[in-house]
C-alpha cells in the first residue's frame, strides 16, 4: 500500500546549511515543514530541451526526482529515481548546483526540501506509469516564462526553483 509506505518511509532531516539532525518521516516532515533532502535530476537531449514529467498528482515536474533516503548519498538517490521512474541505468550524472525550496504550501502540507540537480544527456527508457502519466520535452527558457504566469498547482514548487538555477537565473 503506497499510502502506508509513504507515511513510514525515513528521510533525513537537515538544517539550512544541509547538517543532519536527524532522521524523520517523510509524513513529519512535510507536516512540521523541516528541511529534508531531495535528488532532482534533469535530462537534456541535442536541441537543449529538457524532459517534463506529468506526475500522478497532475502537476509538472523535474524529469526525474525524489527523496534521498537515510544512508545514501544525493547521487545515489539521484540515481536510484531515474532507473525507478524513467527506467535510466547506468549514465554519468553531472553535478549542476545544491540549492532549497522552503516552505511550499501543497495540500496542507509544507514542503521544505534541500536538493542537488543533476543533469545528463539522454533520452528516458521504460517509465513507471505508477508515478509518472507522461513525460514530453519542452525548452526549459519556455517552461519558466509558463511558470511565472500559470496557477500555483500546475507546477511542483522545488521545480520552480530548480529550474531557475538550471537555466543560471539565480
Amino acid at each position: 500500500n503506497a499510502i502506508m509506505k509513504a507515511s513510514e518511509d525515513k528521510v533525513i532531516w537537515v538544517d539550512e546549511k544541509d547538517n543532519v539532525l536527524g532522521e524523520v518521516t517523510r509524513v513529519q516532515a512535510h507536516q512540521k515543514g523541516l528541511i529534508h533532502r531531495i535528488a532532482v535530476v534533469f535530462l537534456t537531449n541535442n536541441k537543449g530541451e529538457i524532459l517534463i514529467q506529468l506526475r500522478d498528482d497532475g502537476r509538472l515536474d523535474h524529469s526525474s526526482a525524489g527523496h534521498v533516503d537515510p544512508g545514501e548519498t544525493y547521487l545515489q538517490a539521484a540515481e536510484r529515481e531515474l532507473k525507478e521512474e524513467l527506467g535510466v541505468d547506468k549514465v554519468k550524472l553531472k553535478e549542476i548546483a545544491h540549492t532549497q525550496a522552503l516552505g511550499e504550501q501543497y495540500k496542507g502540507e509544507i514542503r521544505s526540501h534541500t536538493f542537488k540537480i543533476f543533469s545528463v544527456k539522454t533520452e528516458p527508457g521504460k517509465i513507471n506509469k505508477e508515478e509518472v502519466k507522461r513525460v514530453y520535452w519542452a525548452d526549459p527558457k519556455k517552461v519558466y516564462e509558463d511558470m511565472q504566469k500559470a496557477p500555483p498547482d500546475k507546477y511542483a514548487g522545488a521545480f520552480k526553483v530548480s529550474l531557475k538555477t538550471f537555466l543560471g537565473l539565480t
